[in-house]
């Protein structure tokens, strides 16, 4: 009886588990320097371009998106080369369907800015640029490993759980930004919604 009854109260917790969708970080397949596929039918694409209607012709990036064989790119951020020191693709896809969350990731002076997106099935959705940084007392440059990153899909939100100690900022506009504050590690849940777009913080669960 006593078995019985351990086997029954842990099904809710059991049954909680197999509903989650993790998002895994996977390898990007990367033709050249500019063009990254993260599946048969999903890829990305770097251009540098200058604008003509700019005073001093500042050259940009433009990062765009293909779904399968359409030669239709759509254009999806930009960023001005003065700011770029680097820059890499990162992609963490569903475990149970064929969507994706991708970073792409632009070094800057002080330390990277992330731009944030869904994917699924051919839709890409901005979900955010943020700044996320590991603070650190004695160090020029700041960084955050995406390897400390864990991603979970519970019905229609996406929730992100920094397993580091994390400084989180989001850009709302260009040069206006919004600091969350710094969390210590395991304490940070970001939640986006797949269906309205909204991102929020979400207490921590124990």
């Amino acid at each position: 009886m006593k078995k019985f009854f351990f086997i029954w109260l842990f099904i809710p917790f059991i049954s909680f588990c197999q509903n989650d969708n993790e998002f895994k970080l996977q390898n990007v397949s990367q033709k050249n320097r500019n063009d990254f596929c993260i599946s048969k039918m999903d890829c990305f694409y770097i251009e540098n371009t200058i604008d003509e209607f700019d005073e001093v012709g500042m050259f940009y990036y433009i990062l765009y998106y293909s779904y399968g064989e359409s030669e239709n790119k759509q254009a999806v951020d930009s960023i001005d080369d003065s700011s770029l020191l680097y820059d890499s693709l990162y992609s963490f896809k569903s475990q149970k369907d064929n969507s994706h969350v991708v970073f792409w990731e632009i070094g800057g002076e002080y330390g990277p800015s992330f731009f944030t997106y869904y994917i699924r099935d051919g839709k890409l959705t901005k979900i955010g640029k943020w700044i996320m940084v590991e603070p650190c007392d004695t160090c020029d440059y700041f960084g955050y490993s995406l390897n400390d990153i864990k991603i979970l899909q519970r019905d229609n939100d996406i929730e992100f759980l920094f397993l580091k100690e994390t400084e989180f900022i989001v850009e709302r506009e260009s040069f206006k930004y919004d600091n969350w504050g710094v969390f210590k590690a395991g304490e940070l849940i970001v939640s986006f919604n797949t269906v309205d777009g909204t991102v929020k913080r979400v207490e921590k669960r124990e």
